[in-house]
């Protein structure tokens, strides 16, 4: 039995999610949106039962036993510690929030609920080229680990009106909605996670065609360099000036050649060898493929929302979780094997201590080291001073 699903958020990827989570036999039995009208209107497009602007009336829905956070990301962290705390398995979309302290308090939430379970929307992981590069690095196909480089161009992650992804401290920003997704699939190929940073953050565009006076702070252009675990250094340039395109390209280079991830398909190179061999070769279409289904009206949506690479990994993963509760008698129990390789709140964590530090180091102009907070600060209490 597959549990029932509650969305929250009412943006164009919704009108992706809904349809993917259907094509996989989930039923999506309620959605949250800012104002009651953007949700009614959604739920009426996307034939979903129940609309509301009200978190606790999708939480409290018996027939609600999976929750789908892709709202705004100042609000990813007491809606998913207040649905895990009522016993609700949780998806949430990157960045997990806006500081490592409210990242820590979802941690905290999974660990005291380890039978829910609480994923963070990090697809790359589930795209089978990044799977294959695990695999071969593993199996010592380049030896020993020794550089890495990543390369992504695209174009603008603004929305057409003025909302937080036009503003960096409500989460917007290349480094928080790519770069997440690259310092992440960098840990999971690789295995290792940084040491330290040292990183430049801009934005260049800073006015666009909005009403009003507001100026865009989110970044647009950044890149930054990683020393990490076992001496492998890592290199990585977000770029968003490319409008209607998109490249990706992670290489991973070892003593004994290099593999490397561009789009979906996967090379490798031995230093022995003449030339760079296919390891994988990504042949299936998302539109005409009956393994991943996807609808005309979800189809318009793709291209502009999420590139091709983003989008597998996101019904790749949508597959896994199925698997995960498809073989259990209740909506509740689930199997941990399907998405043992989804990213945790855990690694929200790290992930957003790298962004902090990216971020000081941009601002400091020197290299910051990684630190991962045990407690939240704001709950510590100074011991009075005896005289």
């Amino acid at each position: 039995m597959l549990p029932g699903v509650g969305v929250f958020g009412t943006g164009k990827i919704i009108r992706v999610l809904v349809p993917c989570l259907r094509a996989r036999d989930f039923k999506v039995e309620a959605i949250w949106g800012r104002t009651k009208e953007a949700a009614e209107k959604l739920a009426s497009e996307l034939d979903i039962p129940f609309a509301t602007d009200k978190v606790d009336e999708v939480l409290l829905r018996k027939d609600v036993d999976l929750v789908c956070i892709i709202c705004p990301p100042h609000l990813h962290s007491q809606i998913a510690v207040k649905a895990l705390g009522i016993g609700k398995h949780v998806l949430c979309d990157r960045p997990a929030g806006l500081c490592q302290t409210e990242v820590l308090k979802m941690v905290n939430a999974a660990q005291y609920y380890p039978s829910l379970i609480s994923v963070l929307f990090h697809t790359l992981r589930f795209l089978p080229a990044f799977v294959q590069m695990r695999k071969v690095v593993r199996d010592g196909y380049i030896g020993n680990l020794t550089l890495c480089d990543v390369q992504v161009q695209c174009g603008s992650l603004l929305h057409d009106h003025y909302d937080w992804t036009c503003d960096e401290l409500m989460g917007g920003g290349l480094l928080t909605n790519v770069g997440s997704h690259i310092i992440d699939i960098i840990t999971y190929t690789t295995g290792r996670r940084a040491l330290r940073v040292h990183g430049m953050v801009r934005t260049f565009t800073q006015t666009c065609n909005f009403k009003g006076i507001r100026q865009i702070t989110s970044d647009d252009f950044c890149s930054f360099q990683m020393e990490m675990e076992g001496g492998l250094c890592a290199t990585v340039t977000l770029n968003e000036h490319l409008p209607g395109q998109f490249s990706q390209e992670v290489l991973l280079c070892g003593s004994d050649g290099h593999v490397v991830v561009r789009g979906g398909d996967l090379y490798g190179q031995k230093l022995t060898a003449i030339k760079e061999e296919v390891l994988y070769l990504d042949i299936e279409d998302l539109k005409q493929s009956s393994v991943i289904p996807i609808n005309n009206d979800a189809q318009r949506y793709v291209n502009s929302l999420l590139p091709k690479p983003y989008m597998k990994g996101l019904l790749k993963m949508v597959g896994a979780l199925k698997e995960a509760f498809v073989s259990r008698d209740d909506q509740q129990s689930w199997v941990k094997e399907p998405v043992t390789m989804a990213a945790s709140f855990e690694d929200g964590q790290y992930i957003q201590a790298v962004i902090d530090a990216i971020r000081e180091s941009s601002k400091q102009r020197e290299w910051v080291k990684i630190e991962l907070i045990a407690e939240d600060p704001d709950t510590q209490q100074s011991l009075p001073s005896v005289s």
